[in-house]
């Protein structure tokens, strides 16, 4: 068979069962994706409308279009999105979100994966119109892992179906009980209380605030993993300051970004791996480190000193450079820069400046007393708020799910009066 009559069968095959017998395919592409096991795969999507549908604009879906995302060679639907919240499709085979065992089950037919042993619900309690759920295994949630969102309209009606991520097995895990005891993760995350500087948007002001950012302990205590690097496969972790004897003489110009992840059918038939698989090379990393340098020497020629390269990681046969500033006090809007560098030229293209994205905002923010709580008064207040869940986290090098805590906090303390924060207030 084909790959164009393969295409064909799975065009027909969704008609079927997603009950879209009264829908046009109007538009259709494949997209190359990469996960977090860096595996490749390929997603055919559609957009199927109504036939019934009044046609407004070209451009743009019409009430009831059903988006459809569908694995090219599992055949698994990833997404279901129905426009404007109108499911126009033979509803009848479509479960209601009150009916909790009929939609796990619905879940399960859709992913091949089974509740309880691959995904549990993500709370007891399900927000309206939605319930999600999270990747598990052994009841305990993984890391990186994978998510089901579901939504209905107010009929109860399915209007959006969501997989992403990936759901590992028991056979990727390496079982062991949660070792972890109260003095282990109290002192390590005593040592992760750093002083914070937050906006407060209802008094116009800065705060100081002391806080614990989510991070991941091993289970032996000895190692902690920050919680925003540890789903990036090809990170490169850095800690260079920037600084250089002369600017340079000269403009940095910058060029449009292609971020489009859309391949052709005959590049999908190739099925060959994400440019994203294959890790940065050493001397692809020193490369970078000398085009963040020159970049910084043309654009902050004034800046030396004042800046260090943090991490370096691949986006879609991409590099991204993350350049932060120099300071001792950790500021949620502190500078930061990404900058985009070509892969194959190994040459910056563009970038992005926090710092001036955000220029104007928080321009009549007043500044806040200087701090009179110590980090460890303020660790103290915050003790008994600590949430340590056992967590299986992913090892890239060994391709397996490793016990850990996940460790953070969502209240900070004032450093000025010590007063009890919720962080989600501020």
């Amino acid at each position: 068979m084909s790959m164009n009559e393969q295409l064909q069968e799975l065009i027909g095959q969704t008609r079927k069962t997603l009950g879209l017998n009264n829908h046009t395919l109007k538009r259709h592409n494949i997209f190359r994706e990469i996960n977090a096991w860096c595996e490749t795969y390929y997603l055919l999507s559609m957009e199927w409308f109504p036939n019934d549908a009044v046609i407004v604009d070209e451009d743009l879906n019409p009430a009831g279009t059903a988006s459809v995302e569908i694995n090219l060679f599992t055949k698994e639907i990833r997404n279901i999105t129905f426009v404007e919240n109108v499911n126009t499709a033979d509803t009848s085979i479509y479960p209601k979100l009150e009916n909790k065992k009929a939609m796990i089950k619905w879940i399960e037919t859709m992913t091949g994966l089974t509740y309880d042993r691959h995904f549990i619900r993500e709370n007891d309690t399900d927000e309206e119109h939605k319930q999600r759920f999270m990747a598990a295994v052994e009841h305990t949630p993984v890391y990186p892992g994978g998510n089901i969102l579901i939504k209905v309209n107010d009929d109860g009606i399915l209007t959006v179906f969501d997989i992403n991520g990936v759901f590992p097995n028991e056979d990727q895990i390496a079982s062991e009980p949660f070792a972890l005891t109260l003095p282990q993760y109290e002192s390590v995350a005593q040592a992760a209380c750093k002083l914070l500087t937050l906006p407060d948007q209802a008094k116009e002001a800065w705060v100081f605030v002391y806080g614990i950012e989510e991070f991941y302990l091993t289970n032996d205590g000895k190692q902690t993993v920050p919680y925003e690097n540890k789903n990036l496969s090809s990170y490169v972790e850095e800690d260079m300051i920037l600084t250089w004897s002369a600017p340079l003489n000269g403009e940095f110009t910058t060029q449009a970004i292609n971020r489009s992840s859309v391949v052709t059918l005959e590049t999908a038939l190739a099925n060959k791996a994400h440019p994203d698989a294959y890790p940065l090379t050493e001397a692809e990393v020193a490369a970078c480190e000398q085009e963040v340098l020159r970049f910084m020497r043309l654009v902050y020629p004034d800046d030396s000193g004042k800046w260090r390269l943090t991490g370096i990681y691949l986006d879609n046969n991409l590099i991204i450079a993350e350049i932060s500033a120099v300071t001792t006090v950790q500021n949620v809007l502190n500078p930061k820069i990404k900058l985009i560098i070509n892969r194959d030229t190994l040459t910056a293209l563009n970038y992005i400046d926090q710092n001036r994205l955000f220029a104007g905002m928080f321009q009549t923010f007043t500044e806040t007393r200087h701090p009179e709580v110590s980090q460890t008064e303020a660790f103290n207040t915050l003790r008994e708020h600590l949430e340590v869940r056992p967590v299986y986290v992913h090892d890239s090098g060994k391709n397996r799910y490793f016990k850990y805590a996940k460790i953070n906090c969502a209240y900070g303390v004032n450093a000025v009066t010590g007063e009890l924060m919720d962080l989600t207030d501020v």
